[in-house]
């Protein structure tokens, strides 16, 4: 199970209703967020858990085609 939640002082917030009773001990895995390519590949996975489904067209002409500039070595 993965819950979204927020640290506020000695308390974390969750985001989300979860189904265990009130007096459970629970136990924790903390991940911060730490570079852009773990961010990305957790974003495309929450994506992907909700059906949302982003078509190809969509980032069609964003990117600069052109072979850009020499480089001399």
């Amino acid at each position: 199970m993965h819950i979204k939640g927020i640290k506020r002082g000695r308390n974390i917030e969750i985001f989300e209703d979860i189904d265990i009773p009130d007096g459970q001990e629970i136990m924790l895995a903390i991940e911060t967020d730490k570079g852009f390519w773990k961010s990305l590949a957790r974003f495309r996975q929450e994506l992907d858990s909700e059906g949302i489904w982003i078509e190809p067209e969509v980032f069609e002409g964003v990117r600069d085609s052109s072979p850009g500039r020499e480089v001399i070595l």
